[in-house]
């Protein structure tokens, strides 16, 4: 089992754990996470912490255990909760601090274990059975968390760490254990599926050229703030309201009761907000889905690239997302392979066409993480690096962009190519980044073929030829 969420697609992982937090809230604050059947009643407000350990790691299950706490010791500052459940309030307990760690620390603790269990187990035959193995006792490691912080603040109370295991086989607990594994296990199969390992692709290779458009990220927020307080506002009216009806029939609300009534509504509007925040999500992912469908709609149909006109595009919201940005950018980079017009002359224009499509494929090979790559036209290709490196690890993937396209061979022949690479500056348009890497590209013509020019910001060439055997045509 490996990390669903990589370095490459920080976006969605982001997107992923506020998702998992949203839920945390509305499954804390409604009947999703707390649900009663008679005769038994259910919590399993905790698969949110499960799933993020599962899907992501341990820092991430340990931010949601917090939400969790937090959310608890929230619940637990009403007036009307149990003796018990008031241990976890600073404001009820007689401990504050104490509260505050049987609350919020044992429940980080809680996601931490379990981020790191699941860890543990990624790379392990059948992963899947230790995954079913961990979420089914996640209750009970949730619950041994939070009875051994009790017998360390709250001796008083009763509770001891040997309680997380009584009761285990009731059918309450089996059927809590059940549900979050079936949860987390679904989950898990989801991220492993096919469809969502394309989905994931296309949000990370297009992830700059998307959120480069901070005009729609600005107008969520903004969006996301008035609702915010007009969510607010429309709960202290209906507070007060209640308060004013309840006066006009002669019911007078003591100050702990309408304390109570708006404790109740603040958590009301927490899992709205909280419903909320996951539809905005689910329109983020779509837009931004539906804009890479776009943009692949554009590809070269011979190559499965970008075409021109796409690249440019990309391109262009890419370095508009880059200008503000301190420090060293991206590189663009130009292709063309070398005596390609004797390929077709003299062997024909499949075995041409079978060059340019294995060459599309080595480039793709080369260039996993954080590029855009087009097919310009012919035989010429560009490649766009949109995050920063350093030029040690860019010399490192020239090199093996030239070894792999002499790996392409035809009749005892070796493929070559010769490359120009430029170090972004923000303030030029793809245009002007396409003519300067041309012009480095034919400088490493001129010089011989089969390698590459690099250009930095600081106007610093640097000439690198390919250590390896010489290129035949």
């Amino acid at each position: 089992m490996r990390r669903y969420f990589s370095s490459s697609d920080r976006s969605v992982r982001r997107l992923g754990l506020l998702a998992l937090i949203a839920t945390e809230l509305l499954m804390s604050f409604s009947f999703f996470g707390y649900f009663h059947i008679e005769p038994i009643s259910i919590t399993i407000a905790y698969i949110p912490v499960l799933a993020a350990g599962a899907l992501m790691g341990p820092p991430e299950s340990a931010v949601v255990g917090a939400v969790f706490g937090l959310a608890s010791m929230w619940k637990a500052s009403a007036s009307y909760v149990m003796d018990t459940d008031k241990l976890f309030s600073p404001l009820y307990s007689g401990d504050p601090l104490g509260s505050v760690i049987l609350s919020v620390g044992s429940r980080m603790l809680f996601g931490l274990t379990a981020g790191l269990l699941y860890m543990a187990v990624r790379n392990r035959r059948f992963a899947w059975l230790w995954v079913t193995v961990i979420s089914f006792f996640g209750r009970v490691i949730h619950s041994l968390m939070v009875f051994s912080t009790m017998a360390l603040f709250f001796p008083e109370a009763g509770y001891r760490p040997k309680d997380a295991f009584s009761g285990f086989f009731s059918p309450v607990n089996i059927s809590s254990s059940l549900i979050a594994t079936c949860a987390v296990l679904l989950l898990w199969a989801i991220a492993r599926s096919g469809v969502w390992q394309r989905f994931r692709r296309r949000l990370a290779m297009y992830q700059a050229a998307l959120t480069g458009e901070r005009y729609h990220v600005l107008s969520l927020v903004i969006v996301f703030i008035v609702t915010m307080l007009s969510a607010l506002a429309v709960t202290f009216y209906f507070v007060n309201r209640i308060y004013y009806v309840l006066s006009a029939d002669g019911i007078q609300l003591s100050d702990t009761y309408y304390g109570d009534i708006s404790h109740l509504q603040v958590q009301f509007l927490f899992g709205i907000l909280s419903l909320m925040v996951l539809v905005i999500l689910f329109l983020i992912l779509n837009r931004r889905y539906t804009s890479c469908m776009s943009i692949e709609s554009r590809q070269d149909s011979l190559t499965g690239l970008m075409t021109r006109r796409a690249f440019f595009s990309a391109c262009g919201q890419a370095v508009q997302s880059m200008k503000g940005q301190s420090g060293p950018l991206g590189y663009f980079i130009m292709i063309d392979l070398d005596h390609f017009k004797e390929i077709n002359d003299n062997y024909g224009h499949p075995e041409g066409d079978r060059a340019l499509k294995e060459t599309a494929h080595s480039l793709k090979e080369v260039f996993r993480q954080s590029s855009f790559i087009g097919r310009m036209g012919g035989d010429e290709f560009a490649v766009l690096v949109y995050e920063s490196i350093p030029v040690s690890e860019l010399d490192f993937l020239l090199r093996l962009c030239l070894e792999r396209i002499r790996h392409i061979t035809w009749d005892e022949h070796q493929l070559c190519c010769s490359i120009g690479a430029l170090q972004i500056r923000a303030f030029q348009t793809p245009e002007e980044l396409y003519l300067e890497a041309d012009r480095l590209l034919y400088e490493a013509k001129e010089k011989g073929r089969n390698q590459y020019v690099i250009k930095t910001s600081q106007n610093i060439d640097t000439d690198l030829r390919s250590e390896t055997d010489r290129c035949e045509s």
